[in-house]
């Protein structure tokens, strides 16, 4: 896994994301999948369309009934491998054929959540009018979570000083690190955010770069989030050979890896780099200053608590949030996963979530339950087997 973490693309043994995927068995994908008309093979035995809609609580022996979709948990699936307009038009096309039945108010939840953590709120709304129209109801309601960038990053004056990175890393993250520049002057610790990055360019990169370099001369310590998330977006713009009409993504992966002390990833990535723009591989210089890296936005609750707050994306290494989720578990039987921010979780992650998860859940006298679910974390969490070891509860539309 280390060694594919710094690899662009085209080296690197992944899934194949070309495509649209298809299973034809468990954990097997085909490309070939076109997403036109679905038909259900399974007989639905779902809670009412009441119930659905959140008027009534759900219990763990009702949403068994709903584990069987597979056009949902499909998805689901192509969500968390991150592509989005194939889920987006799968379930858009469920909707329109409108040939699920009793499931397919689960198909309209889905893409309201998709629209929401995508931040489209000209389709949510306009999916909104659709939805009102057909069940004469009101839909969910379009909740607005972007941060302001000239607000403090926190109320807690004893926090990390630090910085959560947009959704695109481009040009326009200048502001943001003219932010960093003042943090820093304050401040010999400051935290990096890198979470919720979905696409970079060169700009940005170059711009990410040059605050990075400031950041080791200033010798700061650093807490990086998610660092891995943004060495896998940086690497999907590259592609060794090909000279671009700036080395900036390139030096930013070293940089980071670097920085994650992973000298094997750092040294392949080097040769690449090499290799495309003919010049003499960089030598690895393990970082000066503390560096620390943790999983995404992860806030376990305290020792107090009756919930464990479950962090807003879940991607690449899970074993720092299990071990948080364990030691929660220990001072509670009933041990209560709020995934009221979480939005997504990454498909290789839901299985390593799983495989954490089941030493807690089959520990005597406890048992494991998430709240709040967003449905196209409940279906993945339902396709990749989650069910057998912990209570699944969708969050309630409002």
């Amino acid at each position: 896994m280390s060694r594919d973490m710094g690899r662009p693309k085209s080296l690197s043994s992944k899934m194949n994301t070309d495509g649209p995927l298809t299973r034809t068995g468990p954990n097997q994908f085909h490309s070939d999948f076109i997403a036109t008309d679905f038909q259900s093979t399974v007989a639905l035995n779902l809670p009412t369309t009441e119930l659905l809609l959140g008027h009534t609580e759900l219990n763990p022996a009702t949403m068994a009934q709903t584990e069987s979709v597979p056009l949902l948990e499909e998805a689901a699936i192509l969500f968390a491998t991150g592509q989005v307009k194939v889920a987006e038009h799968m379930l858009r096309s469920a909707i329109d054929l409108d040939n699920l039945g009793n499931a397919a108010t689960l198909a309209w939840f889905m893409l309201f959540d998709l629209y929401q953590i995508e931040k489209n709120q000209y389709a949510f709304e306009s999916l909104s009018l659709d939805y009102a129209g057909k069940y004469e109801t009101s839909p969910p309601v379009w909740h607005n979570s972007e941060t302001n960038i000239d607000a403090p990053e926190s109320k807690d004056e004893s926090a990390i000083p630090g910085l959560v990175f947009p959704s695109k890393l481009d040009g326009e993250i200048i502001k943001l690190l003219q932010k960093l520049n003042n943090l820093s002057d304050s401040s010999k610790v400051l935290k990096l955010d890198f979470g919720r990055v979905k696409t970079v360019d060169p700009v940005g990169c170059g711009l990410l770069l040059r605050a990075m370099r400031n950041l080791k001369k200033t010798k700061h310590d650093l807490v990086l989030v998610a660092a891995q998330n943004l060495t896998e977006q940086i690497r999907s713009i590259l592609e060794v050979g090909r000279r671009d009409e700036t080395e900036a993504p390139w030096l930013l992966l070293l940089e980071v890896l670097q920085l994650l002390q992973l000298k094997e990833v750092f040294e392949e990535a080097s040769i690449d780099y090499c290799v495309t723009f003919e010049v003499s591989p960089p030598a690895f210089e393990a970082p000066t200053s503390k560096v620390t890296t943790a999983v995404a936005e992860a806030i376990p609750a305290d020792e107090n608590s009756d919930r464990f707050m479950m962090p807003k994306t879940i991607e690449g290494s899970t074993e720092a949030l299990v071990k948080q989720i364990a030691a929660h578990a220990k001072n509670h039987d009933l041990v209560i996963l709020d995934c009221s921010q979480l939005e997504r979780v990454e498909f290789g992650a839901s299985a390593q979530l799983l495989n954490g998860l089941v030493p807690i859940s089959g520990t005597k006298g406890k048992s494991v339950q998430f709240h709040e679910v967003n449905y196209l974390v409940m279906h993945l969490f339902n396709a990749m087997g989650l069910k057998n070891v912990a209570a699944i509860f969708p969050r309630k539309q409002s």
